[in-house]
């Protein structure tokens, strides 16, 4: 089997492990997620998969935001499931849903995935702000886990590349969007 195809598998493999213990932690209610926020980001997510699978046109590159997205949406269930109620949408998280309302609109009357996808990026990290803000509510390990995911990500897009830079915003945005929740999460561990 080759390297690619390993990396491919074990990258996909650790965004589901931080997935299902966020899940869990969220149903033993150890944390609470932000029903708003997993809301949009499930919508949004489903954008970036399809714009990046597309851009890419690999579908090594593109598990992981495939990946990604069907744990969002479940997360979203899980969040809902549990009680979660819908917060009130803050500035932020009303600027994401237009960004990505852009993105698509982008993407249909452009048909370009390309412009489609760095919209969306745009959008998720606008969407990660309520989570910033909000950091100390999370537990770390999960955060951790997806950004060790972005990093094998990144370099998967490394392995296979083609030349295409903006496969590269994608995994480098979110490992330094997750990042930024773990040491926030992490820093309000009692020592």
């Amino acid at each position: 089997m080759e390297i690619a195809l390993i990396l491919t598998l074990v990258t996909s493999s650790v965004q589901i492990i931080g997935f299902v213990i966020y899940d869990v932690q969220a149903f033993r209610k150890m944390l609470n997620p932000n029903v708003a926020s997993w809301a949009i980001w499930a919508g949004i997510t489903v954008l970036n998969f399809t714009s990046y699978s597309s851009m890419s046109g690999d579908w090594m590159k593109s598990l992981l935001p495939t990946v990604s997205s069907a744990f969002c949406i479940l997360t979203f269930v899980v969040a809902i499931a549990k009680g979660g109620k819908f917060s009130k949408l803050d500035q932020f998280d009303k600027s994401a849903l237009a960004l990505g309302a852009i993105a698509a609109l982008t993407w249909f009357f452009l048909k370009s995935a390309t412009y489609a996808n760095l919209i969306v990026q745009a959008a998720v990290l606008i969407g990660f702000v309520p989570t910033w803000r909000a950091a100390e509510k999370e537990r770390a390990l999960p955060w951790f886990i997806w950004t060790s995911a972005y990093v094998l990500g990144t370099i998967l897009v490394v392995l296979r590349w083609t030349g295409q830079w903006q496969d590269l915003v994608y995994p480098v945005g979110l490992f330094f969007a997750h990042l930024a929740v773990a040491l926030m999460a992490q820093a309000k561990t009692p020592k």
